[in-house]
């Protein structure tokens, strides 16, 4: 906002103490000024306040060293008379400063600073400092050639563009009169890095609120000038601040508005997201998280705040987010099977899961997999399709591969096994095909796991033997674990068909069968409560092993937290309590024995997940009293 005297400026005759300042009035000031490249000095004052103090003072300042020789290279000099009605018309310029006063301006009559006569009273160097200060000032000012660009749009047209470009509104809210107001249009919204960054990042606006646009006010709480407002598409505040700032300081609120951009999250009950996701015909998003879970959080600050990511989510869905261990989220959860977090829901108007994603991914990723998700790939056709018979080999793959990437394992298990009941069974031996049964097949009566099991010695050649023989133990025991059966609160075991289970293990030659009868055995006892039985199989394992020593930690540390919890027999539990106090000093020299060898051949040690050493002596101390009831 520009303001250019007409008037002529009464100019005091200088003194001769005084020969930098000349007789010129403010506009020949600024137009000789603009055409050398320098900035104006004025002397603001009173004609009262011309004494021979101040000149002396004047007289003094341009002595010193360098001042004289800076002031005509780089300053037009003039006096105005505030005490005359041109001093009044030049009062703007100042800017609501104090006068008497040394005031430096641009060509253009914006004012880049002033200093005070009373300060150079105390250091006469100040006003060479000063005079230096405004100068470079000025430079910054004359290099650069950009500003802001305002829109001259309605407010709703520059909700409309941002909502269709996924940026945010920025309003400069200014009122009448507000000097902080005019510096802001002319020291800041004029450089080029200012320029630059708003003019790429928002849709800009200038806007009276003070005294024409008071609705805006009134809704956004502004009532402070300048206040710099950054509103989202919907017309959601996403970030106010007031008050003159510096460059540094007004890219920096930008800056935090960006960051704070992301996806707009919409509040209410779940019933009121289905309302409103009918009344908008749109489908709804379910950030499902947790306050415990870091990618959580993750997403939540690097993923959702990403411009692309909102545009696309602000734009498709009604957002929602839910705390799955709290309030209604807790209802949501089950409803929805929700079991690791982050879960992303894609759900339509009537709470029917269109798609789900589960796991932190990049935005570029979390983008891509969204929209497959809503397109014909995704979860919710592809689920139609195949209950409406599609078998085809490639739609079958895509689509386990999607009930994967959903979580739904249970889904998944039910289609590769039918699945794997119609290939040539010799495409186990392939490494897609193998994976499937390695993760999916759990049963020793399906004809897949009967054809590996018979065909072992080609399946130790093709995968690593140990791989192979642990999927063989996984099935042989879940197998063993089908004769016991949950009855009310008790369970029930069919000993005749487990007894025979073991004989069928036998017969066919599984290699670990004893192993596999004693931990399932020790599964029933615990199971029928029955911890006499289960310590005959404990001594039984760890005379069989060749001593408790012998014994892997992870297993003596299940047993010990098993009995822990469900033994209330006091020998029992003194027992083994005996095991954990035998066994702590054993691991501690084990852990030693290994720290030293990891040392001497320069490798880093595996970790383990548990703290033996802890764990065993806290089990220890925990057997040695009565279970603790639940």
């Amino acid at each position: 906002m520009k303001r250019i005297l007409l008037t002529i400026i009464s100019v005091l005759p200088l003194c001769a103490a005084a020969q930098s300042f000349t007789t010129l009035t403010l506009n020949e000031a600024q137009e000789r000024a603009s055409a050398q490249k320098k900035i104006i000095l004025v002397d603001v004052m009173n004609m009262r306040t011309m004494n021979d103090a101040k000149l002396a003072q004047e007289k003094s300042i341009l002595a010193l060293e360098g001042v004289s020789q800076f002031l005509d290279e780089n300053v037009i000099g003039i006096r105005v008379d505030m005490g005359t009605p041109a001093g009044k018309e030049f009062a703007p310029l100042l800017q609501m400063n104090m006068y008497p006063t040394y005031a430096f301006l641009m060509p253009n009559g914006d004012m880049l600073g002033v200093v005070s006569p009373y300060l150079i009273a105390k250091d006469s160097k100040v006003f060479l400092e000063k005079a230096k200060e405004y100068y470079e000032k000025a430079k910054a000012k004359w290099a650069n050639t950009r500003k802001i660009n305002f829109q001259e749009i309605t407010f709703e047209s520059a909700l409309e563009r941002a909502r269709t470009e996924g940026k945010l509104v920025f309003i400069d809210a200014y009122t009448d009169n507000c000097q902080p107001c005019m510096m802001m249009e002319k020291n800041i919204f004029t450089l080029d890095k200012v320029a630059d960054f708003y003019n790429t990042n928002f849709i800009n606006l200038s806007m009276n609120l003070g005294t024409v646009h008071t609705d805006l006010a009134k809704r956004y709480n502004t009532f402070a000038y300048p206040t710099f407002l950054f509103i989202d598409g919907n017309g959601n505040l996403v970030l106010s601040e007031s008050g003159y700032s510096n460059e540094e300081k007004f890219l920096g609120y930008g800056k935090d508005a960006i960051s704070k951009m992301g996806i707009h999250f919409t509040s209410g009950s779940w019933n009121e997201i289905l309302e409103l996701a009918k009344k908008e015909n749109k489908p709804i998003f379910m950030d499902c998280y947790t306050v415990w879970c870091g990618p959580c959080k993750q997403m939540a600050a690097n993923v959702f705040t990403n411009p692309k990511v909102a545009e696309y989510f602000n734009s498709t869905f009604i957002n929602v987010k839910f705390d799955m261990e709290k309030g209604e989220g807790i209802e949501l959860k089950n409803r929805y099977g929700v079991s690791a977090y982050p879960t992303f829901l894609y759900i339509d108007k009537n709470g029917i899961v269109l798609n789900r994603l589960v796991g932190s991914m990049p935005a570029e990723d979390f983008i891509q997999k969204s929209k497959e998700g809503m397109s014909e790939q995704g979860l919710a056709s592809m689920q139609k399709r195949y209950n409406s018979g599609e078998r085809g080999e490639k739609f079958i793959k895509d689509y386990i591969k999607v009930l994967e990437q959903s979580y739904m394992q249970k889904d998944a298990k039910v289609v590769v096994s039918e699945y794997l009941k119609t290939i040539d069974l010799s495409l186990l031996k392939t490494p897609y095909y193998w994976r499937l049964f390695s993760i999916y097949t759990d049963s020793p009566d399906s004809d897949v796991f009967k054809y590996v099991f018979s065909n072992k010695d080609e399946f130790y050649k093709l995968f690593k033997q140990d791989v192979v023989e642990e999927k063989f133990t996984y099935v042989w025991s879940n197998g063993a674990r089908a004769f016991i059966k949950k009855d009310g609160e008790n369970f029930t075991l069919n000993k005749k068909g487990f007894d025979g289970y073991i004989q069928r293990m036998k017969k066919e030659g599984v290699a670990n069968y004893e192993d596999i009868a004693i931990n399932e055995k020790m599964t029933n006892a615990e199971l029928l409560k029955n911890w006499n039985d289960y310590f005959s199989l404990a001594a039984s394992k760890i005379k069989r092993a060749g001593g408790l020593e012998l014994i892997p930690a992870h297993e003596l540390f299940n047993w010990g937290v098993r009995i822990d919890a469900n033994c209330n027999d006091m020998k029992l539990r003194a027992k083994a309590s005996e095991w954990f106090k035998t066994m702590q000093p054993v691991i501690i020299a084990k852990e030693k024995a290994r720290k030293e060898a990891a040392e001497k051949g320069g490798f880093m040690m595996a970790m383990s997940m548990i703290n033996y050493e802890k764990e065993f002596g806290r089990l220890a101390e925990s057997l040695s009293k009565e279970m603790v009831k639940k």
